[in-house]
């Protein structure tokens, strides 16, 4: 699977990049905005993109900036624990799926797991 990252901390690009390559996923490229993610998601058009649900500034409207640019990529939406209102309402934005802080390997491969079936690979 072909991943693009856009989240504004690096040590969250780092840590979900590190745990998809080890699965055997390519990170096609790393954002710290959504301008810039929706730049990478034209360029690479990727199968997955990773968006922190709170990256400043961009809101829940960064998904459909994002599946704009990439129309047939997932999404799928770094969140807290506590953050389960947030992870509903980009469900109804267009989000496939969540991953919830800490980012654990095995949530990480179940998650990449589901949505590659789902891309029929």
């Amino acid at each position: 699977m072909r991943i693009v990252i856009v989240d504004d901390a690096a040590v969250e690009r780092a840590i979900f990049a590190r745990i998809a390559v080890t699965l055997g996923h390519e990170i096609a490229g790393e954002a710290a905005d959504v301008t810039a993610g929706a730049h990478l998601a034209r360029e690479h058009r990727p199968n997955l993109i990773v968006l922190d649900g709170r990256l400043p500034g961009a809101g829940l409207d960064a998904i459909e900036l994002l599946l704009a640019a990439a129309p047939d990529a997932h999404v799928a939406v770094i969140a807290s624990v506590s953050e389960l209102d947030l992870v509903r309402a980009a469900r109804a934005r267009g989000a496939s799926a969540a991953l919830l802080r800490p980012l654990l390997a095995s949530q990480v491969a179940q998650v990449l797991d589901e949505l590659s079936v789902e891309n029929g690979g």
